[in-house]
């Protein structure tokens, strides 16, 4: 109600106004009355981190020290085999290297690993979409008149116009 007594009285101030620019122009602002409001929706992708887990059985080897001891029992028993020091030391050698290799062998005949269940994740990008608001499209009635824009906000009930007043000549 206050806002409809004000009114005439800054009609009255806006002649006043007019008669003191002598031939500019004038401007000012007003409210209208907002008749109808609609959201503008755009379609956006946006990704979204998903951790996709599972179980995998995977096979382990056991770490066998059996090579190891083949090959100082092989040397060993090359250096007894040797009669002579260039012998024993030849014996040695290929005593080592000979019982590591059967050694080696008998191990893996003997064990072979074992099966072991074990979780695995890793994180994916998911892509999904949203509707959002990106702006409105507003219809407002300004003397007798419809009009319409587009504002990045609901202005609600009124919208503030700028009233522009210039003279023909």
């Amino acid at each position: 109600m206050l806002k409809h007594a004000i009114l005439p009285l800054v009609l009255a101030c806006s002649s006043a106004t007019f008669a003191d620019h002598r031939g500019g122009s004038f401007s000012h602002t007003q409210y209208a009355r907002v008749t109808h409001v609609q959201p503008i929706y755009e379609r956006i992708a946006f990704n979204t981190p998903v951790e996709q887990c599972w179980q995998e059985t995977v096979s382990r080897q056991r770490n066998s020290s059996v090579p190891v001891f083949g090959a100082i029992i092989g040397g060993a028993l090359g250096n007894e085999l040797g009669h002579r020091k260039s012998n024993k030391r030849v014996g040695t050698v290929v005593g080592a290297v000979l019982g590591a290799t059967v050694a080696a062998d008998i191990s893996r005949q003997r064990s072979s690993g074992h099966y072991e269940t074990v979780n695995r994740c890793e994180v994916q990008q998911r892509q999904e979409w949203r509707d959002e608001v990106v702006g409105y499209d507003v219809s407002y009635r300004y003397q007798g008149e419809i009009y319409h824009t587009r504002l990045p906000y609901n202005p609600g009930k009124e919208i503030e116009i700028e009233v522009n007043v210039t003279p023909r000549g």
